[in-house]
């Protein structure tokens, strides 16, 4: 009996060491200068060593549990010369249907606006949603800055990643995009899109459940569902008891 108590104790041992390692979804879309649609004449300027497709903003989406989607938005450092920042954000998804309720938690404030189809960004096309930050300082987004947002939808609905990867309503002859931004500052007031359609590398990959690879959100390192580790856990009892039976 000892035996199978420390079989059993090893089991519950590797499912609570297994738990943690759990990688949520993420999805990150990137913004430079290569995805520049409209301008005034003037590109953001960019540090040396940097070049249009040196990323300067990035857009990211994170689950946090079943029902909570983590949304950051920064402006890194080092890439643009100073000056520029990002006067809106414009996104899409699903959420406002699931009467989502964004919160900002952290870093820059903004007003948000959502709607289906209804926050234009200009040539990109119409958006479902709208940071819309301050255009001076204090409050503006800018280079160095993050904006944190939770969307959160109620117990025993689900909201995820998924439910912001869809492509702007499309508007002029500009193509389709996930998200978009306004830089301005400096001298510049340019509008830029995250993934047109049809680039490479534009749509993000169609991952099957349980997929925790890097390309589908995840760290590389299979991880054994629950049910599965109770398999595992059944497989390695039975063994056991089949051993003690023979043992007498």
């Amino acid at each position: 009996m000892k035996h199978i108590n420390r079989i059993i104790a090893a089991i519950a041992a590797t499912a609570a060491f297994c738990s943690p390692l759990a990688q949520a979804t993420t999805w990150t879309l990137n913004f430079n200068n290569a995805g520049l649609y409209t301008n005034n004449g003037t590109n953001p300027p960019l540090a040396d060593g940097m070049t249009d497709a040196s990323v300067w903003a990035t857009l990211t989406f994170t689950d946090h549990g079943t029902n909570v989607v983590d949304i950051t938005m920064t402006v890194l450092s080092g890439v643009m010369l100073p000056g520029p920042y990002v006067n809106d954000w414009w996104f899409n998804g699903n959420a406002l249907a699931l009467s989502a309720v964004f919160d900002n938690v952290g870093g820059v404030d903004a007003n948000l606006t959502t709607c289906p189809d209804c926050s234009n960004g200009a040539a990109s096309g119409k958006y479902d949603g709208n940071f819309n930050f301050v255009n001076a300082n204090p409050g503006e987004l800018a280079q160095g800055k993050s904006s944190m947002w939770t969307a959160t939808v109620g117990i025993g609905t689900v909201l995820s990643v998924t439910d912001f990867q869809f492509l702007s309503n499309p508007q002029g002859e500009q193509g389709l995009y996930y998200a978009a931004v306004h830089v301005q500052g400096a001298g510049v007031s340019e509008k830029g899109g995250a993934c047109v359609d049809g680039e490479e590398n534009c749509n993000p990959p169609e991952c099957p459940p349980g997929d925790t690879s890097e390309e589908c959100g995840g760290g590389g390192q299979e991880i054994p569902e629950p049910a599965t580790l109770a398999i595992m856990g059944a497989g390695l009892l039975g063994m056991a008891l089949s051993r003690r039976r023979r043992a007498r």
